[in-house]
């Protein structure tokens, strides 16, 4: 693993309970932060990755609801007619 140096900024208040975090462990405030990066970016990974699963299952869902006879053009054009149909009525709702 190499290592990059990068500025940020923190308040005092982040940067002294880092530094208490840093004592407890018995390691440097550079180790916590990428700890808590790390942490933060495999949270980010796992809650799009089950995004991902339910958007998928969702797609499953409609898909076996699906006519086989109709084609994705088809189906892209019934969603682009229903948005535009959506905007009109957001568009009349605000005129009132």
């Amino acid at each position: 693993m190499s290592l990059r140096r990068t500025n940020i900024y923190l308040e005092d208040d982040q940067i002294d309970a880092l530094k208490v975090v840093a004592a407890t462990r018995g390691s440097s405030l550079a180790t916590v932060v990428r700890d808590a990066v790390d942490a933060y970016l495999r949270d980010q990974v796992v809650g799009d990755l089950a995004w991902r699963t339910e958007f998928e299952n969702l797609l499953d869902r409609v898909r076996s609801r699906l006519d086989s006879s109709i084609t994705p053009e088809e189906i892209e054009a019934d969603i682009t007619e229903a948005r535009g149909e959506v905007r009109q009525i957001h568009r009349a709702s605000r005129r009132r």
